[in-house]
């Protein structure tokens, strides 16, 4: 949700970017060369999904086209075995449109779930409580260990004033998903004063397990904007508990603490978007104590000259707050935030120059005057527009691993302070607009930042570029549907995966919802595009070169780089795209899970009002899977198949001893070693050179006490955790 920003129609924006006669100018010559012109691209055999049930459905759509609202999130627990969950809003005819529910459920050949309702009456509402619920905006914001983390809004619909409150609740499923125990959902409350975030709308969060000491953190950012939607005020808490389903065990730090207000323009921000929490983490929710908050934010100090040396305020900027220390700690005396931004209620900030390759490119429109002696076109230069202000979307998606790497998923296209409100899908040297990756990398100082990769173009963009333009549509209510995620690591990689929604116009029809969205209504569809290599390449479906301009006989080539459509339902229309944040990388294939909201116009709520909100909400998940394709990796340098294989241990649990079992390619130097969640070493099983083939090592825990281990089997540098748990 973008707040205290001026509102620009795209179609108007594209308007202006496009309308003079950009397109058919000859170009210059490129004369530097582009970081991502030369990012190794390769075509592959699309990814494939499959739709999994209706959990449940709701009232007033407009309320959930945001992807926070969709989001799903997987628990990789060797123990418990992969599981899925989702905590959603429920239509109850008993207790009306404000009912939540909670979805815990696992895949095989199919889904098996297990959902419920865990909010239907609020004690926090009217006098006595017990009142009809309004609750909101649900996000879900880890599974981790078998316990997952959601967080609502309880909207009081009978208190003058309009109050909303933040709320939590948390569900037990270490026994499995099909016997799951929510928590009793419960107010974010300060344990020094008992604040509460005061108008709490919209919230996002991320949660990390601390094996050394077993706690479990969790930091919500919360938009005060119920009776606030234009000016925006964000609130960051921190939580923490050893007992998470225990709702009772949370302590929580005062959001005065953390506060930054939009509605002074004096100092601090000026303008936010949705800010998002991502700790750095393995795929099982293990942290490294580091995280990042990210938002687009403008700062009171956002100001620069366009070339007529006026100032003008500049394109939200992609800002970022980060902790060392998990988040929150006590060392003061109160439970208290220790995330570290700018000076004065300010973020730190990144400027264009410093990420995108084309920052300072142009765009020359020119017209032709005659031909010269030899035939040649004479051109006359009306104009030379400088890329000097990127037009960052105000909406975006994070993810950050146990190497302390943070990976963004933004969308963005040139744009220059000349012309505030236009953007342009290209400049001189070739097409520019997309989906960008952007890494950064946390460390005890602070956050350092490599250049944008150009993930994607928009789906269509060649026919448009070749002169179809009806076969161009970019829906503004697309940009609450860009997601990134994290698989572990393969050859010594990040797998990362990216996901979002477009609309391609062979799936145009006719709109349901008359002027609302023009004359034509496109259905969406979900995208994809994998990374093997920690986002230095990533894979698409297709790739397509474009001759951008003939220079002194020279031909010059731009390309389009498409995404994989994983979706084509082509009945249903699609809203509010998440991934979660973690999927799974085994021998060599990548599973993911999405959710989305999608909406049956032959299944009315209410009456018919060329709205969204007439329609009743289905939530979907989605299972996405696919081989990955080692885009850029040099296999002189990595190999593509693993040199070991490292199995879970059998049994587990396990009562007193248990086999590790473990495959090496080749002859090599093996060390295999025993941890307890404090990091402390409690076995070295073996430190020596090793044969090839399939290895068994048993371990004996009968001098151990019953809980969690993990063991670490590190073979030639290069090294792999599993966990297992010791039950007495």
């Amino acid at each position: 949700m973008l707040k205290k920003i001026m509102t620009v129609s795209l179609a108007v924006l594209m308007t202006a970017a496009l309308s003079a006669g950009l397109a058919n100018a000859k170009r210059d010559k490129i004369a530097k060369e582009n970081v991502n012109d030369n990012v190794t691209s390769n075509q592959k055999t699309p990814y494939t999904a499959v739709q999994g049930p209706t959990f449940d459905q709701s009232m007033n759509g407009y309320g959930w086209i945001l992807n926070t609202t969709r989001k799903i999130q997987t628990n990789m627990d060797p123990v418990t075995g992969p599981m899925v969950g989702s905590i959603y809003r429920q239509l109850n005819v008993t207790y009306g449109s404000g009912t939540i529910g909670g979805m815990i459920g696992a895949w095989d050949t199919s889904f098996s779930g297990y959902a419920q309702t865990i909010y239907s009456s609020s004690s926090y509402q009217g006098a006595g409580g017990g009142t009809t619920p309004g609750g909101r905006y649900p996000y879900a914001g880890e599974f981790i260990n078998g316990y997952f983390f959601g967080t609502f809004n309880d909207y009081d619909l009978t208190t003058e004033g309009e109050v909303s409150q933040p709320m939590f609740t948390v569900a037990d499923a270490t026994f499995g998903w099909d016997i799951s125990f929510w928590s009793a959902p419960k107010r974010v409350e300060a344990t020094e004063g008992g604040a509460v975030v005061p108008a709490a709308w919209t919230g996002n969060s991320d949660v990390v397990y601390d094996p050394a000491t077993g706690y479990y953190y969790w930091t919500q950012t919360w938009n005060e904007t119920l009776s606030n939607l234009e000016d925006a005020v964000l609130d960051v808490v921190v939580g923490r508990s050893m007992t998470p389903n225990d709702e009772n065990s949370w302590a929580w730090t005062d959001f005065n603490d953390l506060r930054f207000d939009a509605t002074d323009d004096a100092n601090g921000v000026t303008s936010i978007g949705d800010a998002y929490v991502a700790y750095c983490k393995d795929i099982y929710g293990n942290g490294t104590g580091y995280g990042i908050i990210v938002a687009n934010i403008n700062d009171v100090d956002d100001y620069a000259q366009n070339s007529l040396g006026e100032e003008t305020l500049q394109n939200g900027k992609i800002s970022y707050m980060y902790t060392t220390n998990w988040g929150g700690d006590d060392g003061s005396g109160d439970w208290a935030p220790n995330w570290i931004h700018d000076i004065d209620g300010k973020f730190f900030q990144l400027e264009g120059k410093d990420i995108f390759d084309w920052y300072g490119e142009t765009v020359i429109d020119r017209d032709s005057i005659g031909t010269d002696g030899e035939g040649q076109t004479i051109w006359d230069t009306l104009e030379v527009v400088t890329m000097d202000d990127p037009s960052i979307q105000w909406n975006l998606s994070a993810v950050a691993t146990e190497n302390n790497n943070v990976h963004l998923l933004i969308k963005v296209w040139p744009a220059t302070l000349d012309a505030p409100d236009s953007y342009y899908l290209y400049t001189d040297n070739g097409l520019r607009g997309g989906t960008y990756h952007i890494r950064g990398h946390i460390t005890d100082t602070g956050v350092t930042w490599e250049k944008a990769n150009r993930v994607a173009s928009w789906v269509d963009l060649y026919e448009y570029l070749i002169g179809d333009e009806d076969q161009f549509e970019y829906k503004y209510y697309n940009s609450n549907n860009l997601s990134i995620g994290y698989a572990g690591t393969e050859n010594g990689y990040e797998v990362l995966f990216s996901s979002w929604l477009d609309k391609p116009t062979s799936r145009a029809v006719l709109s349901p919802f008359g002027e609302l969205s023009g004359s034509a209504y496109f259905y969406d569809d979900i995208y994809v595009n994998v990374s093997c290599d920690g986002g230095n390449s990533w894979e698409h479906n297709s790739v397509t070169d474009i001759l951008w301009d003939v220079v002194d006989g020279d031909s010059i080539y731009t390309s389009v780089y498409y995404g994989t459509n994983v979706s084509k339902t082509g009945s249903l229309h699609e809203q509010g795209w998440a991934v979660a944040n973690h999927g799974i990388v085994e021998g060599g294939n990548l599973t993911f899970y999405g959710a989305h909201q999608v909406y049956d116009p032959n299944n009315l709520s209410v009456a018919e009002d060329d709205d969204f909100s007439c329609y009743y909400q289905y939530l979907k998940a989605w299972k996405v899977t696919g081989t990955l394709n080692y885009v850029g990796i040099e296999a002189e340098e990595v190999s593509l198949v693993k040199d070991f294989t490292l199995y879970q241990n059998y049994p587990n649990p396990f009562n007193p001893s248990t086999e590790i079992k473990f495959a090496l390619q080749n002859d090599s130097n093996v060390k295999l070693t025993v941890y307890n969640t404090k990091g402390e070493l409690v076995s070295n099983l073996k430190n020596e050179k090793m044969t090839k083939g399939v290895h068994n090592v048993n371990f004996d825990a009968t001098a151990l006490n019953s809980g969690v281990y993990f063991y670490k089997l590190d073979v030639n540098g290069r090294a792999e955790t599993k966990k297992m748990v010791l039950t007495k």
